[in-house]
């Protein structure tokens, strides 16, 4: 049976700001007086499903960062390696996830509110074919809103089969757009994730895609945010310490990242994480950083998927046009220049030093 992370909006945070605080209340004499006004009554939080992918599933694998997802009552079901429409793929936890479309049926009508954050496992060409099926389920299950989280595409992350990558990530947005251009959306709102953490790239690991300690804790206040904006209410934190929380909180997507997150929460050690490992969900916690791992040193001649990786690397720094997996003379004047432009021996030769450079694990490079 599949085991999510439900969470009520009351969280230790909300305790934490009340802290310090004393309360007083006055001594009953007597009978109650006649009530005065007739109570109002308010309705409670729309329950809302988040399904994502690995991207987001730091949420669930930095210790705490779920606990700062508040102010809404949530599901968080997130999984590695989840696609949303086609078969999902083998996830880092040693299974295979239910897609999002078939998580939808499996959750059935419980919630209101559906949050993607799904797409960086398949390319752009079935993009609007699995826009279009999620949203008629969700429609047909009683969803009165979708959010739909935009992909960050200036990034190095390369999908399982090679199957996508910066480039597909910019065209999959772009579909999503054109789709919701056409007016028959209504029920869809975009969380642009992808402008949000245009400037952050300190929130990130090499890959661009996969989160940072501190990373975690800031996609979960985005999202707690951009939930407070959607339904008219008060930010669930303010933007720093001892400061009063936004009211009516600003669309995030506007503001920018204004929040002190460092600060506001208890960012803990990179790279500490922690999986539900097998079919059982069984917690393992380990030491893994994301980053992509090369195993050897790479020359001009040789091909090869690691070779690719360091051509979509000298692509993000602006030193290669293209990336074929050939480590041919452009290639190897490109990295050329990146070592002359970082102190190091120009030799056109991605030796163990230039890829460490370069932001790669080398553990394995002898």
């Amino acid at each position: 049976m599949m085991k999510l992370r439900t969470v009520a909006s009351v969280c230790a945070f909300a305790i934490a700001a009340t802290a310090g605080v004393t309360y007083a209340a006055a001594a009953i004499n007597g009978p109650a007086g006649i009530p005065g006004r007739v109570a109002v009554r308010v309705d409670p939080p729309t329950p809302a499903v988040v399904i994502g992918d690995s991207a987001i599933s730091a949420l669930r694998w930095v210790p705490g960062a779920d606990n700062a997802v508040i102010g809404f009552e949530h599901t968080l079901d997130l999984e590695s390696c989840r696609r949303i429409f086609l078969a999902s793929c083998r996830g880092r936890e040693g299974r295979t996830p239910s897609t999002v479309y078939e998580a939808l049926l499996e959750h059935g009508r419980k919630y209101k509110i559906l949050v993607v954050a799904t797409g960086y496992n398949e390319g752009s060409s079935t993009m609007a074919m699995s826009f279009q099926n999620v949203v008629q389920r969700a429609r047909q299950l009683g969803y009165e809103q979708i959010v739909w989280y935009t992909l960050r595409s200036d990034v190095d992350y390369v999908a399982p089969g090679s199957i996508a990558n910066h480039v597909t990530f910019a065209q999959s947005n772009q579909i999503i757009r054109d789709q919701l251009a056409t007016g028959a959306y209504p029920d869809v709102v975009l969380a642009d994730w992808n402008a949000y953490t245009a400037h952050q790239q300190d929130w990130f690991v090499t890959d661009g895609v996969h989160y940072r300690q501190i990373g975690a804790w800031a996609a979960a206040d985005y999202l707690s945010r951009k939930m407070a904006f959607l339904q008219g209410r008060q930010c669930p934190m303010p933007t720093s310490p001892g400061t009063a929380p936004q009211n009516p909180c600003p669309d995030p997507d506007v503001t920018g990242p204004i929040a002190d997150i460092a600060a506001l929460y208890p960012i803990g050690q990179d790279g500490v994480l922690c999986y539900e490992i097998g079919e059982d969900r069984h917690i393992e916690c380990r030491f893994d950083t994301h980053v992509i791992q090369l195993t050897r040193v790479l020359s001009e001649g040789m091909t090869g998927s690691d070779v690719s990786a360091l051509q979509v690397r000298l692509q993000r720094f602006g030193l290669l046009s293209s990336a074929d997996g050939v480590f041919g003379s452009m290639t190897a004047d490109a990295v050329r220049s990146f070592q002359s432009g970082n102190g190091l021996p120009v030799t056109g030769v991605a030796d163990r030093a230039t890829l460490a450079a370069l932001g790669f694990d080398v553990s394995a490079v002898s």
